[in-house]
């Protein structure tokens, strides 16, 4: 029986990307007799791996450098514009030998769609073998270069690349893009399941706890916690001190959801996977401000706007009073509206006709 492949080209930038396709993945490989082969770095397809450890024979991953993203200076959440127009510009040079080597790679599989989130590889890919492609994002690299007055050269390869899509899923919180001619879904927040029995676990080992996370790619010297009597949990990257019992989550841990869940409050970059993870278990949330980056900007603004999150500058975050911040979240969260949220099964199948 000849196997059919979804391919999904991954961002290599930080984990979100690939947490936010685990639960689009553990959904086809749990309702759909699809095989997976998955393109991404190589620390984010380690990570995918021990994620769908249960559906090993039907996944494949390749290491391979999908995007650039954007760079932090170090110890810092702010953009080192010079180094990432740098790398992006050695990045694109490579293109034309990499789409040659994935196409050869690819060629004698039956691949139905190549799903990226969100590298313009898997656009170039899909259109060598004349196979269907779907953009899968909130926000693509045109916007975010454009936001950085990169190298109009350099934007206008990813803008042709990406105009190879036949259609695009755009998530809730979506920058303004331009899709030309490429049809448009919309969904809201997707995210991966939740184990209830796995929170009420955590719950009953560390009580009351908020979590604090800044993604996997970004490295933050120190965060003070004040007044604070409960469990703090935090992601690899950062170092806490101050008040409040400290666990640091291990670098290699796969159900941060889980942790999410069993808090009362997430202090959080605004990556949009860990902001989907937070509203869809109804946990309130407050962000970590990066004027200089136009998605986690676009999102803490919607999100003010709707009374389901608070911000507070990078800075702020060496002396952090969480009472004072739980008092302004009562006041200020919305949480009839919270409430309404919820993980409901990913539409992108449906939207795909993948069945």
């Amino acid at each position: 029986m000849n196997r059919k492949w979804i391919v999904f080209y991954i961002s290599s930038h930080g984990f979100g990307h690939m947490t936010r396709c685990l639960a689009i993945m553990e959904e086809i490989l749990e309702t759909t007799d699809y095989n997976l082969y998955i393109n991404g770095g190589e620390s984010q397809n380690a990570f995918g791996y021990s994620y769908l450890s249960s559906y090993a024979e039907r996944v494949q991953f390749h290491d391979l450098q999908t995007d650039v993203g954007l760079i932090t200076h170090r110890n810092s959440l702010k953009i080192d514009k010079e180094k990432t127009e740098k790398e992006v510009t050695e990045f694109t040079e490579k293109w034309d030998e990499i789409i040659e080597t994935e196409a050869d790679l690819l060629k004698g599989k039956t691949i139905d769609w190549i799903v990226c989130d969100i590298s313009p590889i898997g656009a170039l890919v899909a259109d060598r073998l004349g196979v269907r492609s779907v953009g899968l994002s909130n926000f693509t690299w045109v916007e975010q270069y454009e936001n950085l007055h990169m190298d109009p050269s350099i934007v206008r390869r990813f803008k042709d690349a990406y105009a190879h899509f036949n259609r695009f899923v755009e998530y809730e919180l979506s920058v303004p893009m331009e899709h030309e001619t490429t049809k448009v879904d919309r969904l809201n927040f997707v995210s991966r399941k939740v184990s209830r029995q796995r929170v009420s676990e955590i719950k009953e080992k560390y009580g009351s706890a908020i979590m604090i996370t800044a993604g996997k790619s970004v490295d933050i010297e120190k965060i003070t916690i004040q007044d604070y009597d409960g469990t703090v949990f935090y992601t690899s990257g950062i170092e806490v001190t101050g008040s409040g019992r400290k666990v640091a989550l291990p670098a290699n841990i796969i159900d941060t959801q889980n942790y999410i869940a069993a808090s009362e409050m997430v202090i959080a970059k605004a990556g949009w996977g860990t902001i989907a993870e937070a509203i869809n278990s109804h946990r309130k949330l407050v962000l970590i401000e990066r004027e200089d980056t136009l998605e986690d900007s676009h999102s803490i603004r919607e999100l003010k706007k709707r009374k389901l999150a608070l911000s507070i500058k990078e800075e702020e975050l060496q002396n952090i009073d969480i009472r004072k911040i739980q008092d302004e979240l009562d006041r200020t969260i919305d949480r009839v509206l919270l409430n309404t949220y919820s993980n409901q099964p990913c539409t992108v199948l449906k939207c795909l006709s993948i069945h």
